[in-house]
């Protein structure tokens, strides 16, 4: 899957009562899934070109592939084995907080209307997780262990106070779906909490919280998609934070925006509007994108 994304953000700052202008999360993006016989799967997604910041700097995402504490080009690189039930990962993968928050691909996140743990955390890591999946896939049970933003390279730390750990748990009933999670990582033990509920075949309610000793955050969003053709949305959340590696302080943010799908028989265009705002910027802001995803199948 290729998918260029092109955004455009003026964010009003309120104290200085000044406007400013970026591109946002303006990048193409590719998605590589596929089978290796039987028993393994592959998953490599990635960024080949962002506007971060400016253009000046893209060069930036090709540096410190390896690196574990600094997004570059690689969003994720994973192998997997399939034994029934059971899976083994290895590689690059987001870290399973078990919530609702994150989406299944860079390409479909607002970061004005993410958690602040979320949009400073490095959520991508190299590691390895044990899974099982029950027969109706319903419940799910994952053990994880990852490098936690201090390693050069993948795997390359003898000391075990550089990995993250993490259990995590999900499990969907009629239409009811909780997650949960239990870990240790950079900013210490960490508990995390979803649930979403399918209030009708349109209309959906999640609702997350993570609590640590230096950190507290909970988001709420609805979704309701009143056709094929246009989805809104609403999002919500408050973050605590007393911990070196987030911004101290207290925060509140909050949007709304809608997606409008213009092609007649498929998905692959979107169009996004998105309103917010957030007391960590003290901003209101706007943005509008265009995202396509050229589905190729190649073997």
């Amino acid at each position: 899957m290729i998918v260029p994304r092109l955004n455009a953000e003026p964010m009003y700052t309120i104290p200085s009562k000044e406007w400013s202008f970026d591109l946002g999360e303006t990048a193409l993006y590719t998605v590589f899934d596929g089978n290796l016989g039987n028993y393994f799967s592959f998953s490599f997604a990635n960024r080949w070109f962002a506007y971060t910041d400016s253009f000046d700097n893209v060069k930036d995402l090709y540096r410190n592939t390896w690196r574990a504490d600094e997004n570059n080009w690689v969003t994720w690189a994973n192998v997997s084995l399939h034994l029934g039930n059971f899976s083994l990962t290895l590689g690059k993968d987001y870290i399973h907080f078990g919530t609702f928050e994150i989406d299944a691909y860079d390409f479909d996140a607002h970061w004005q209307l993410n958690s602040v743990l979320w949009n400073n955390y490095q959520v991508y890591q190299w590691g390895g997780s044990l899974g099982w999946t029950s027969s109706d896939e319903s419940t799910t049970l994952l053990l994880q262990m990852t490098s936690d933003q201090t390693m050069v390279r993948p795997f390359g730390s003898k000391n075990l106070g550089d990995y993250a750990y993490n259990l995590f748990a999900s499990h969907e009933a009629d239409r009811v779906t909780v997650m949960g999670s239990f870990g240790h990582n950079s900013i210490g033990w960490m508990g995390a909490f979803g649930v979403k509920f399918d209030v009708s075949d349109n209309v959906a309610v999640t609702g997350d919280a993570y609590i640590a000793a230096d950190y507290f955050g909970v988001t709420a969003k609805v979704d309701a998609a009143l056709s094929d053709k246009f989805t809104l949305f609403a999002k919500c959340g408050f973050d605590d934070c007393n911990t070196d590696w987030l911004p101290a302080g207290k925060f509140l943010f909050g949007g709304v925006g809608a997606y409008w799908y213009p092609l007649r028989d498929s998905k692959d265009l979107r169009i996004h509007a998105l309103c917010n705002y957030d007391s960590f910027h003290k901003a209101v802001e706007c943005s509008a994108g265009i995202t396509y995803a050229l589905n190729l199948k190649l073997f």
